[in-house]
């Protein structure tokens, strides 16, 4: 082949970049525009959720609404033609996970607004929990993902309308199966499921791989964690299984008023050494506790107006404010004012118990049983940690339990750790969280699904769901 050297010179140019172009990029950085369609959210501190140290100086990449790199600036580059926002200054957390709620509608955008981006459902009409999950999973309602668990199912006379009640051990199992049906992600059993009702309940999830959680009456806490019973919803059950004899206590719970009141009350005379021991044993046997310290502390303070006037209430809307009518509920639960200092006087019992808890190596996931009275959503959670850190834990330990823990919980390794690969949720604080939790409640910004929003862009949608 003969050619002019200056035609021979354009032709191997030509075919050089014919070549390179069809080559896979050779670096990070070597490909023109591909940081197109990218953010990078630089110069912050990230606590990951992993418990590894803080990243200092952070790097986030975030595409397709994935994490595709996080680390130190000087290891991760910011691609070419990549949105680079500078977030000097700042912290970042995963997006916070509520693991004890009882959704809405209207509940969705308000938890968002604080920077929640999953909550753990646990009860409700099934058929509404379905349309809710499903709306929120395609995208045609704006909230955090959720994981339901359908209908709660309690023993008969059910306690609330909404559960599925059983009196024999086939109709424990069909309401398992129906459980199963709707795609739940666990089997939720609530105050009045006595031992033979639970065995059955275990051995049908167990059959069809689906876990079960507890808001325990009838059964103690370390009898249904033998049986394999994953979660102890607002550490029911502890009572039971620390005292010498529960049998009065179980009678309690054929009301559910004067089973959760006796139940509360008696923390408070709980000896130390027994509890530890119970602390141990449910630890063992690899149970979570869910404390839901907020709710225990709400409960406490029920006629207090000055407590109550400290809680930011500010998304709940008017109508529901009404239908809380907490001076109806303090009749309904006939609690006097001996009732409210008993119940105050247990809380200090409540809080060690937590940090027996941790010091055993055991799982604490936070929740907060919102929207119930005075629990506002996505508020009641940055209380909820408040507690746990007033309780013994390090902001630390309550962040874990708000994140790396809840997804554990869940059985989900996407979310609660900010790792390449997993979603993009995250929160941006403008206050250090380790030094002070409540330092949560400083949103900057609220990264879901990898689209970044300031909180207040949810308070827009508020209107659109009372």
């Amino acid at each position: 082949m003969y050619c002019h050297l200056s035609a021979c010179r354009k032709l191997s140019v030509s075919l050089f970049w014919i070549i390179l172009a069809g080559l896979p990029c050779l670096g990070f950085n070597a490909c023109g525009g591909s940081g197109v369609g990218k953010t990078a959210y630089v110069g912050a501190t990230v606590f990951d959720g992993s418990g590894a140290p803080p990243i200092l100086d952070a790097v986030i990449i975030v595409a397709n609404g994935h994490i595709e790199a996080i680390g130190p600036e000087n290891q991760v580059k910011v691609p070419r033609g990549a949105q680079e926002l500078r977030l000097d200054g700042r912290w970042v957390i995963p997006g916070l996970i509520d693991s004890h709620v009882h959704a809405a509608d209207w509940t969705m955008t308000r938890f968002l607004s604080y920077g929640i981006t999953t909550v753990r459902s646990m009860g409700g009409a099934a058929d509404k929990m379905v349309a809710l999950r499903d709306a929120v999973s395609l995208g045609t309602q704006l909230g955090p993902r959720m994981f339901i668990s359908g209908s709660m199912i309690d023993g008969s006379p059910g306690t609330r309308a909404s559960a599925t009640a059983v009196a024999s051990a086939s109709e424990a199992r069909a309401a398992v199966d129906n459980g199963v049906l709707i795609d739940a992600t666990q089997i939720k059993v609530y105050s009045k499921i006595d031992r033979n009702l639970l065995t059955a309940i275990m051995d049908e999830a167990q059959a069809l791989q689906i876990p079960v959680v507890a808001h325990l009456g009838m059964v103690d806490a370390v009898s249904a964690a033998q049986m394999g019973v994953r979660s102890l919803e607002h550490m029911t059950g502890v009572v039971e299984a620390t005292v010498p004899d529960p049998s009065r206590l179980y009678r309690a719970h054929a009301n559910f008023f004067s089973g959760w009141k006796r139940t509360s009350r008696s923390w408070a005379g709980l000896d130390s050494a027994a509890l530890d021991g119970t602390a141990q044993t449910l630890v063992t046997a690899g149970a979570t506790i869910v404390p839901t310290l907020v709710l225990y502390e709400t409960f406490a303070h029920l006629s207090d107006a000055e407590y109550a006037a400290l809680l930011d209430l500010s998304g709940v809307p008017e109508a529901t404010l009404d239908e809380w009518d907490v001076p109806d509920l303090i009749r309904r639960a006939q609690l006097s004012n001996s009732d409210f200092q008993v119940l105050r006087r247990a809380r200090p019992t409540q809080d060690l118990f937590v940090r027996l808890y941790r010091n055993h190596n055991g799982m604490i996931a936070a929740g907060t049983d919102t929207p119930n009275q005075l629990l506002a959503p996505g508020a009641s959670l940055h209380d909820g940690l408040a507690l746990l850190v007033d309780a013994g834990l390090s902001p630390r330990e309550a962040l874990l339990s708000a994140t790396r823990n809840g997804a554990r919980l869940l059985g989900v390794d996407s979310i609660g750790v900010l790792l390449p690969g997993n979603v993009a949720d995250f929160v941006v604080l403008t206050g250090d969280p380790l030094e002070d939790i409540n330092n949560t409640r400083t949103l900057d910004r609220v990264v879901f699904k990898g689209v970044s929003y300031h909180p207040s862009d949810f308070r827009l949608e508020w209107g659109q769901n009372q």
